[in-house]
C-alpha cells in the first residue's frame, strides 16, 4: 500500500502563524495555488480513493487535487487538534515540548493533546491498511495530523524530531506500508 499524505493548502490563520484548530477557514489564493502544484505532482500517479478531514480547508485542498474524479470519502480522526481556546494564539507562544508531549490527552486546560492525536492516527492506520490492501490512498488533512502519521510511520517518539518535522501547506509526503 502506498500512503500519500498531503497537507491542506495554506489559511490565512496560517499566514499570521497562529494557532489553527477545528475552525472552517478558506484556502488563500497561494493556498489554492498550493493544492494546484500538489495535483501536478501527483497527476500521473493512479490514486484509488482520497480520504479527507471534513473541514473547509481540507476539502477545497481535496477538490482541487482531484483532478482525475477519484471517490472521496470524510474521516473525523483526521482532523485537526481540537485547540478549543488556545485557537488563534500566536503559536510563538507555545510551549513546544509540552505541546507534543506523548502523556497527556488534554494540555492547556482543554486542548487535545498529542497523545490523543497520536491515538486516533494509529487506528486510522491500521483500519486502512486492512481495508485498502494494495490500494494508493491520498490523504488530505491538517499540521499535526501530518506529524503524528510521520512519528507512527517512523516509529518516532523523540520530542525533538517531532517538533522539527514540518510538513508545509501543499506538500505531498508519500509513505510506502
Amino acid at each position: 500500500m502506498k500512503l500519500y499524505v498531503v497537507r491542506h493548502g495554506e489559511v490565512e490563520v496560517n499566514v499570521k502563524k497562529l494557532l489553527n484548530g477545528r475552525n472552517d477557514e478558506s484556502l488563500t489564493m497561494n493556498g489554492i495555488n498550493q493544492a494546484k502544484q500538489a495535483a501536478y505532482f501527483l497527476k500521473d500517479i493512479c490514486i484509488d480513493l482520497i480520504i479527507c478531514s471534513p473541514l473547509k480547508r481540507t476539502k477545497e485542498t481535496a477538490e482541487i487535487i482531484n483532478i482525475n474524479h477519484v471517490p472521496i470519502i470524510y474521516d473525523n480522526r483526521i482532523l485537526e487538534r481540537d485547540t478549543k481556546k488556545m485557537m488563534y494564539h500566536n503559536s510563538k507562544d507555545v510551549d513546544l515540548n509540552y505541546f507534543y508531549n506523548f502523556k497527556d490527552n488534554i494540555i492547556y486546560e482543554d486542548c487535545e493533546g498529542f497523545k490523543s492525536i497520536l491515538t486516533r492516527v494509529t487506528n486510522f492506520i491500521k483500519d486502512i491498511k486492512i481495508k485498502y490492501e494494495n490500494k494508493n490512498i491520498l490523504v488530505v488533512t491538517h499540521g499535526d495530523v501530518c506529524k503524528a502519521i510521520y512519528c507512527y510511520l517512523n516509529h518516532i517518539n523523540d520530542i525533538s524530531k517531532i517538533i522539527q518535522f514540518q510538513q508545509d501547506n501543499g506538500a505531498v509526503l508519500r509513505y510506502d506500508i
